[in-house]
């Protein structure tokens, strides 16, 4: 303000649509003091998380200060915060949000993405999943109409920094539709040519030259480590025959996930194992995103090879598998699944706080796992079956005190249903975690997890084509299934 560094370059004539900025306030449906508020919130409690890390602070302050701060953004800032902090429902200011996004369509711009972002989260956490991911097609649309999946070099360093924390952010809500199937994703990973997202310091106007790894950095990287985990999973439920390879590609995995630990370490000051050191720290929910990601990608890769687990390779390839490097990785799953579940324990001695979605998906699969390893008759891990029960209930109990949402109430009412079989009859538990032999092949290459929010979604085939649906839709008054 008053002219874009965009239109200087390119000298253009500086225009403002009509509606840019505060100007008329009694136009919103909300107070200037309710956005400030929702600001607050926003930067205390939301901006921590990684999928919320994409608004510049001292930016929305300003431009919130100055009255200048876009509508959209505005009403989507407080929306979310007050759904996600106080539980209140704000459809009015999401519907007017939505509404203004809709009138611009063929005009995206960072901001209009940024507030579009925000929309897709209330949808989520409102139970609304449809439209959420309806909504997250329309955004990856505009995020490639601008090109935030390449570098803009000759642009400012925040100008910069908030493309490239929209696109990483994008990719956040993406993975939790896709979960590993490229025909749900938004925004693949194979088209993205930016950075990795730097440090806040830098993000604030530091001048120093950043080179090591960022804590949110840390946390896109994770995250693409889990994806590329979940695609090797679903392709090896299509194979037919011995895959020698698995064992190179696992170990090629966890390379990846040691060096990723090592410059975690080295860059952000902090043991991966041992993230309660840093709870009082303003970061903290991004050391514990990194954390358990990390001890679960651990899990997602190692249960590849648990003879009878739903998510490990087809029998036909652990056949020819070694004994002892089937052996190794139950081993590995036991380790990882235990400090996993470690962490979870200590969320029930802290004050709540508001904690990535992911976490609750972590503390799902675990305890699934844990149960597992205790029951199968292929393992001898000598583990106390009323131990592992007693520890589930535990994690229960952290999911109960900090996911209340719809997008993880199916996740939670089924660990409280599994815990409660393996307590009433711990016989039967290993039978109800198993695959059934017939439950193979491009069934389980495209089985929607429990907490894909596609899945979630219930999308229906309308039935286009079939005679009696066409008579039904034909029917003045009836609707279609």
């Amino acid at each position: 303000m008053p002219e874009c560094a965009s239109c200087v370059r390119r000298q253009r004539r500086c225009q403002y649509p009509k509606e840019s900025g505060i100007s008329n306030e009694k136009s919103l449906p909300i107070s200037p003091e309710d956005i400030s508020l929702g600001i607050d919130g926003y930067f205390e409690h939301l901006y921590p998380l990684p999928s919320y890390a994409f608004l510049h602070e001292q930016t929305v302050r300003q431009q919130n200060h100055e009255s200048a701060l876009e509508p959209t953004l505005a009403l989507s800032i407080a929306a979310v915060v007050k759904l996600l902090l106080s539980n209140q429902d704000q459809s009015d200011l999401v519907t007017r949000a939505e509404a203004m996004v809709w009138e611009h369509i063929e005009r995206p711009s960072i901001v209009k993405l940024q507030s579009l972002l925000l929309i897709i989260h209330y949808h989520i956490h409102k139970g609304q999943f449809a439209r959420a991911y309806m909504l997250a097609g329309l955004a990856a649309r505009g995020a490639t109409a601008l090109r935030l999946n390449y570098e803009r070099p000759e642009l400012d360093p925040i100008a910069q920094e908030t493309r490239r924390r929209v696109l990483w952010a994008l990719t956040f809500i993406d993975g939790q539709f896709s979960v590993g199937l490229p025909e749900y994703e938004t925004i693949p990973h194979t088209i993205i040519y930016q950075q990795l997202p730097l440090s806040e310091d830098t993000f604030n106007g530091s001048p120093q030259k950043e080179t090591q790894l960022s804590l949110l950095g840390g946390c896109v990287r994770i995250s693409k480590i889990q994806k590329d985990i979940m695609r090797l999973t679903r392709q090896l439920a299509l194979s037919e025959q011995p895959f020698t390879q698995l064992n190179g590609l696992v170990l090629e995995i966890q390379r990846d996930l040691w060096r990723l630990q090592a410059e975690i370490e080295i860059s952000c000051g902090y043991s991966v194992c041992r993230p309660y050191e840093l709870e009082k720290s303003r970061w903290f929910p991004r050391y514990l995103q990194i954390s358990i990601s990390w001890h679960q990608a651990h899990c997602d890769l190692y249960r590849l090879f648990l003879v009878g687990y739903p998510e490990a390779a087809p029998r036909i390839i652990l056949e020819a598998i070694d004994a002892d490097v089937k052996d190794h990785a139950a081993r590995q799953c036991l380790e990882h699944v235990t400090q996993a579940n470690e962490m979870f324990f200590g969320l029930l001695d802290i004050p709540k706080l508001v904690l990535p979605h992911y976490i609750a998906i972590c503390a799902y699969q675990t305890t699934r796992l844990m149960l597992f390893l205790s029951s199968s008759p292929d393992l001898s891990l000598e583990l106390s079956m009323a131990e592992v029960v007693q520890k589930a209930h535990a994690v229960v109990a952290v999911t109960h005190k900090y996911f209340s949402s719809p997008s993880t109430k199916e996740l939670v009412l089924d660990l409280q249903r599994i815990v409660q079989v393996a307590k009433d009859d711990p016989r039967m538990i290993y039978s109800e975690l198993c695959h059934s032999p017939s439950d193979q092949g491009v069934h389980r290459h495209n089985h929607l997890a429990i907490h894909s929010l596609v899945r979630q979604a219930h999308f229906a085939d309308d039935g286009y084509g079939d005679i009696d649906s066409l008579e039904r839709q034909s029917r003045p008054g009836q609707a279609t299934q």
